[in-house]
């Protein structure tokens, strides 16, 4: 029974660190604003298993926080003027990222992310 259980574990914990792995890279999304379309790019970087990034937009560069992974689900928060938006994340199956956004000036947000090479 112990190694049964211990190999689930084991399975577990890959599969867990492959989708983080797939989470890394740079991602193009473009949003609505209020002076038209704006696109933001997400670089994603995965370091000892913990998550860390920037997103950049025409306003300069601003860093990821409080950042969780879970599979394929991953959140975090961007922080400037005094906002905080959330973030939840799914890395889908064709290496695109499905993305909420709450808590944005323009109320809540949908976006897909594309990799970029």
């Amino acid at each position: 029974m112990k190694k049964i259980l211990s190999a689930i574990i084991l399975v577990l914990a890959a599969t867990t660190a492959t989708f983080a792995t797939g989470i890394e890279g740079t991602w193009k999304a473009s949003m609505q604003g209020p002076d038209g379309d704006m696109e933001l790019t997400f670089v994603f970087k995965m370091t000892d298993g913990k998550l860390s990034g920037v997103v950049q937009s025409p306003n300069g560069d601003t860093a990821i926080t409080n950042t969780k992974v879970n599979g394929k689900e991953f959140s975090f928060d961007v922080s400037f003027n005094d906002m905080t938006i959330k973030h939840n994340c799914n890395l889908q199956e064709d290496d695109t990222i499905s993305m909420k956004a709450t808590g944005t000036p323009m109320g809540d947000m949908a976006m897909i992310l594309k990799r970029q090479p």
